[in-house]
């Protein structure tokens, strides 16, 4: 009934919305020209030409004919810029202003000059969505999506093909959790349930921009074996005095509240923002177990219900000063908090052969888990006389901790659900405080008109620290005793010290780019308890390679290649002791786990045409001792989850993604098709796997008119096979719908939030002991409304946007 009313009420509010549009009026001012070549001045068809208002928006769009030439019409009087891109060349920006007295402006044959040393990416520009696709990384612009509006990063994450994030937060790309997460272009110490805790608290309209690096160079981090997710957060502010206000609720019991104020002037820069969020979306989870072990055989069934009551604060801070023409001095700060009220009861129904319940009894948790994180940055850049010619430093320190008291309750019940025996009680406290400091030198110097030079350190120190204390109450004494069995102190410190360098050269349409990475690396695993200790020192070479040729104007193909590493640095995948999920679910770690190294190569095709850009990146990766998840099971019905590297595993498949721009119509489809082989001979038989799998994901808007828009999300991850068993297929449906008032200063934007309550997982694990059916589904179906306000004078042309990607005339 709820649900009824609630989708009723989503159903009149986009009807008032779009009642209220009106249709814009249609001015009859108009812009011509004709695109040539600067140096033989031949005509180059199919670029992309774009009206920018002052905000930045971009209200028209045209491609050039085969003669160069172009011709934009219907335009209002006001101030524009035309911008103008073409693939392998640099984009050129010209001011234009049309009155009522010039209503037609003739730009005249515009010359491209075609870019030296790297290949500028292409930007394809909507009407809410921009993607620049270059050599080595595709960008999605995302400041402005209405599917994300009120909701946190995570829901940015799952906008972007190829990328998916799970019902724990947990991230991947084309399939693989092995993604590094960055901010800002800098990796986190967090592991991966703790940085996406970390992204569901940072509202969406933080962020200004995702790139995607499948396959990075040795310039990048090589952690990862599936590449890297940039998230770039808003850190800049407009020119004079601007900012935001955003609030929002939801029929979940979400609550959400954020701000941003900038102030740039002549060599200042000043950038803050604050956000809040509070969300109630509690998890239903089940466990049916067939006990093949046991003669005659037995059944577990569990049901759990999970709540978890954020409250989040996050603020960002940005401060930028222009020493000089040459130099330029930053700082940046990032601080977050997340107190999380938390309650899990289980029931347990054990069942005989026959499948008539034998036994009952529940269990339930109730504590607050407390988070932090703290990152604060500063930077120096300094650019030579000789134009490319820079070097730029960045000393960084991270500071976070996660943790808290838990309360444990378990009961053994009647048949008919009445307790039977005293309660027994536990409580149980764990504490982890990852930290890390890094310094970072890069150095870039062009060595001729056609070859370049990049060469750079990177030093990183990083320790964490893991505490986990459990006690029992002893009825006879009367008091808490500790269980040894759950008592864990340990810590891990790494030390990497890396340096790289690069060539670029560019010859006619070629582009090479050739790199190696050499690092240090050692690591220590103390576990304070019993006094053992793990160490680990290793060397390692990461090559990296590209080679991407403009077949012309609107084609381009590459080829690039790099290793990578994943190093076992969690806190789950190596303390061995016993971290119990309930009695009947066990992990430990392993601390002998040894890092995977993964050899990729990757094939990327790109088309652009008027409005519709094609991309197609066929991929190969092969893995040396991947890191698996492995489940046992005992003779007191007791799972046990650890970790072990496998032999070898290979993937390989093909990315396509179809981007179409301007017009009413905008958007993206995607679809990622993947087989995997898991060489598992060294643990035993029946664990190696072969599997396909496959993702298909699509994101539309319409623009009923110049104040009213729609979009939606709707994404698909077909089933697929793993080691040990199989995971089901996975749906996500998103509406939303967005107005915009007072000269879009103010916007007023309504999502739909799984409409058709598909959010959920299961998996099934095959064992020659057992057979498991786990199912887990998040209550996240609801409507969500959202207000935002924008003020101040925008951006019309900042330095930092002209150095190295548009010439202004």
């Amino acid at each position: 009934m709820v649900a009824s009313r609630s989708l009723l009420l989503a159903h009149a509010i986009l009807l008032i919305l779009a009642t209220q549009s009106v249709a814009a009026a249609q001015g009859s001012g108009e812009i011509r020209g004709r695109v040539v070549n600067a140096a033989s001045r031949t005509p180059i068809g199919i670029a992309t030409v774009e009206v920018m208002d002052s905000a930045g928006g971009v209200r028209a769009h045209a491609s050039t004919d085969a003669d160069g030439s172009f011709r934009i019409e219907g335009l209002l009087p006001a101030r524009y810029r035309v911008r103008i891109l073409a693939l392998g060349y640099t984009p050129r920006v010209l001011p234009v202003e049309i009155s009522v007295a010039s209503p037609s402006v003739d730009l005249g044959s515009v010359a491209l000059t075609a870019s030296a040393l790297v290949l500028q990416p292409l930007q394809v520009t909507g009407q809410k969505r921009d993607v620049e696709l270059a050599p080595d990384r595709t960008t999605y612009v995302v400041r402005d999506m209405p599917t994300t509006r009120g909701g946190t990063a995570l829901d940015v994450l799952r906008n972007v093909p190829a990328v998916d994030v799970d019902i724990d937060n947990i991230v991947s790309l084309r399939g693989n959790t092995g993604v590094v997460l960055q901010i800002n272009g800098r990796p986190s110490p967090l592991k991966p349930a703790q940085l996406g805790n970390f992204l569901a608290q940072v509202p969406a309209d933080m962020v200004d921009k995702v790139e995607v690096i499948p396959n990075p160079s040795a310039r990048e981090n090589p952690e990862g074996d599936a590449g890297i997710i940039n998230i770039v957060l808003k850190q800049k502010a407009d020119e004079g005095r601007s900012g935001g206000l955003t609030v929002g609720g939801g029929t979940t019991g979400h609550v959400d509240a954020g701000g941003n104020l900038g102030y740039e002037r002549g060599p200042l820069s000043l950038f803050g923002s604050y956000g809040f969020l509070r969300d109630n979306r509690p998890r239903r989870d089940t466990i049916f177990r067939v006990n093949d072990y046991q003669s005659p055989l037995t059944y577990l069934e569990e049901a759990g219900l999970r709540t978890q009551i954020p409250l989040a604060h996050t603020l960002t801070g940005s401060v930028g000063y222009q020493l000089g023409e040459h130099d330029a001095l930053s700082a940046d700060a990032d601080y977050s908090t997340r107190n999380e009220a938390e309650t899990y009861s289980l029931l347990y129904r054990d069942l005989d052969s026959a499948r008539t319940l034998s036994a009952l009894s529940d269990r339930f948790t109730r504590g607050t888990n407390h988070e932090f994180n703290f990152e604060a940055t500063l930077a120096y850049k300094h650019g030579f006389a000789a134009k490319g010619h820079k070097l730029s430093s960045e000393l960084r320190v991270v500071r976070a901790q996660e943790g808290g008291p838990n309360g444990i309750i378990a009961r053994d019940l009647a048949l008919d659900g009445t307790p039977s025996d005293t309660s027994a009680l536990e409580r149980q406290t764990s504490w982890e405080h990852p930290d890390e400091n890094s310094l970072r030198l890069d150095y870039v110097r062009p060595l001729s008109s056609v070859l370049r030079l990049e060469a750079g350190y990177r030093g990183s120190l990083q320790r964490f620290h893991t505490r986990l204390d459990t006690q029992v109450f002893d009825t006879a004494q009367a008091a808490w005793a500790p269980d040894s069995t759950r008592i864990s102190d340990f810590t891990y410190r790494q030390v990497v010290h890396a340096a790289y360098g690069i060539l670029d050269a560019q010859r006619g349409k070629f582009l090479l780019q050739g790199g190696i990475r050499v690092e240090r690396a050692t690591t220590q695993f103390h576990l304070l308890t019993t006094g053992a200790t793990y160490a680990n020192p290793y060397n390692s070479v990461f090559p990296s390679g590209l080679i991407a040729y403009n077949i012309d104007d609107t084609h381009q193909v590459k080829l690039s290649y790099s290793t990578r590493i994943r190093r076992p640095d969690d806190t789950d995948l190596l303390d061995p002791t016993a971290h119990y999920l309930d009695p009947l679910n066990i992990s430990r770690g392993n601390p002998y786990l040894k890092p995977e190294y993964i050899r990729a190569l990757e094939l990327g095709l790109q088309r652009t045409a008027d409005r519709l850009t094609l991309q197609l990146t066929p991929f190969f990766r092969h893995t040396v001792d991947a890191v698996r998840t492995i489940r046992t099971l005992d003779t007191a019905g007791v799972m046990t989850r650890t970790f072990a590297n496998v032999s070898t595993s290979d993937a390989y498949g093909a990315d396509v993604t179809i981007a179409r721009s301007g017009g009413r119509l905008s958007g993206f489809a995607g679809a990622s098709a993947f087989r995997q082989v898991s060489n598992a001979s060294n643990l035993g038989p029946g664990l190696s796997a072969k599997t396909f799998g496959w993702t298909a994901r699509t994101n539309a808007s319409f623009r009923v008119s110049p104040t009213f828009d729609l979009q939606a999300l709707l994404a698909y991850q077909a089933p697929i096979t793993v080691e040990q068993g199989r995971v089901a297929s996975r749906t996500r449906f998103t509406l939303a719908a967005r107005k915009k008032l007072r000269n879009d200063q103010m916007s007023i934007t309504l999502r739909v939030i799984d409409p058709f309550n598909t959010s959920r997982e299961s998996s099934t694990t095959i064992d020659p002991r057992f057979y498991q059916v786990s199912d887990r589904r998040r209550v996240i179906r609801g409507l969500l409304l959202s207000v935002n306000w924008m003020f101040g004078r925008p951006r019309q042309h900042g330095r930092d946007d002209l150095i190295g990607n548009e010439t202004p005339q």
